[in-house]
Parts: C-alpha cells; sequence; structure tokens
C-alpha cells in the first residue's frame, strides 16, 4: 500500500482554539511540509464536548483568524501557494441547535461532501483519547488521521496508542510511521513537529497568575485582543507579589 497522495488532501485543523497560540500555528506550517497537504481548514469547536471552552466561540473564532490570518500566512513561506482557512462550520451548526454537543464526526460527515480527500489532525496526547470520541470506532474510516508527534515523548506516546488499535483489530501497519485503518482506504500517518510544548490551559493558567501570557506563547494580534476583550482576566490588576518582574 502506498502513501495517499497528500498534496491532493485538505487537513482539518480543529480545537477549542481558546486560546490559539504559536504551537498551533507551527503545527499547521509543519503539515504544510510534511506530509505536504494541499490546504488546512481551522475549525474552532463551537461547544466541545468532553471540555468546555472559557471564550465564547464568536471569541475564539474571532482569535482564529488573527491567529491564521494574512499576516501569519506573509509569515510562514508554506503558506503563499498554499490556502488556511478557518471555516465555522461547527459555529454555524451549533446556531442551529444550541443543545447539541459540537462532534468531530457530524463535521466530518458535512465536510466530505465538499472535500473528497481529508485528513483529520491530532496531537499524540489528543490521539491516545480517540477512543472515547464520538461514535468510534465508526469515525476512523471517514477520513486520514496525521498524528503530531511533539517532541519530548510523542513518538512514544503515538506508537503506544496505534499499538492499542492494532491490537484491537482496528489498524494494521504499512511501515513504522503508516498504519491502515482495517476495511477503509483511511490511514493514520505519524509525524514529527517542531511545534513547542505550549497549551491553551498553560496560556490561561499564567495569566490568571500573572496577568500576562508565557513570553513567546501568543501572536501579537491575538495577544491584543485579549486585552482589548479583557480574555482570561488579562488586563485586570493583579496582586504585587505574583506580577512579573
Amino acid at each position: 500500500m502506498q502513501s495517499p497522495a497528500w498534496s491532493e488532501v485538505t487537513a482539518i485543523f480543529g480545537g477549542r482554539m481558546d486560546p490559539p497560540h504559536l504551537g498551533h500555528r507551527e503545527a499547521v506550517a509543519g503539515i504544510l511540509r510534511n506530509p505536504g497537504v494541499r490546504n488546512v481548514l481551522i475549525i474552532p469547536s463551537a461547544s466541545p464536548p468532553h471540555k468546555p471552552a472559557q471564550a465564547s466561540a464568536q471569541q475564539r473564532t474571532q482569535m482564529a483568524r488573527l491567529a491564521f490570518g494574512p499576516s501569519l500566512q506573509h509569515r510562514i513561506p508554506e503558506a503563499s501557494q498554499k490556502l488556511i482557512q478557518v471555516n465555522e462550520i461547527e459555529l454555524k451548526r451549533s446556531q442551529k441547535d444550541p443543545d447539541r454537543a459540537s462532534y468531530s464526526f457530524d463535521t466530518l460527515q458535512e465536510l466530505r461532501s465538499q472535500y473528497p480527500r481529508l485528513a483529520f489532525v491530532l496531537g499524540a496526547d489528543q490521539f491516545q483519547d480517540l477512543p472515547a470520541w464520538h461514535r468510534f470506532p465508526e469515525i476512523l474510516s471517514l477520513c486520514h488521521w496525521i498524528v503530531l508527534q511533539r517532541k519530548p515523548n510523542g513518538s512514544d506516546l503515538a506508537q503506544k496508542t496505534l499499538q492499542l488499535l492494532s491490537a484491537s483489530g482496528l489498524i494494521e501497519p504499512v511501515r513504522t510511521d503508516l498504519w491502515k485503518v482495517r476495511n477503509s482506504t483511511a490511514v493514520i500517518h505519524s509525524v514529527a513537529t517542531d511545534a513547542p510544548d505550549l497549551s491553551s490551559t498553560q496560556i490561561r493558567r499564567e495569566i490568571m497568575i500573572h496577568g500576562a501570557p508565557p513570553p513567546s506563547s501568543l501572536l501579537p494580534e491575538v495577544e491584543a485582543y485579549l486585552k482589548i476583550q479583557q480574555l482570561y482576566g488579562i488586563g485586570t490588576p493583579h496582586d504585587s507579589r505574583t506580577n512579573r518582574e
């Protein structure tokens, strides 16, 4: 079995984006290089079923537009001939049915009619939680999967999950970085990423404690938006004993 023609594949980069950070940017830049996808859809989750967001869906979508807009594409050479686009499919679905959680299964079903070749992007830590997703294991066959191995232990974490899925009879190895979903044309491709070890939870915690995000964690446009909106408490007075020098 050969790898998919990645240059014909649209990658889905989803998440809470609460807030989007430089790790997200580097991850998107990375998949444009390896495996070299055609374009990337940035999809903020409207109402995540497992971890509720702190900022509203509208605020997180606006932050995603700032993080992945024209100024970012100017900074990423790989994006000059590629398309990075924020997609509001989950936000619009939530507006129609506010009481329904935002499931990736539903999003994939909708997008398959517009994009015949799709790949869902996951970090190795998210990948290990995939069996808890809505409509698993059926969701495995809806698209390809790109698993990002973030240092220092992303490779080991991804391999552990792949071995568990293989032991369950759901996937089979093609080579060390490529696995085939059984009874499907879908594959799981595990790739290294240079994305820094950042998390939105960590950033929100730093803002709560120190009144500012960690250095070199946010794009200036996103940080300015946080201050204007006073999201996560940024810009509010903090005890001088906990403020950074």
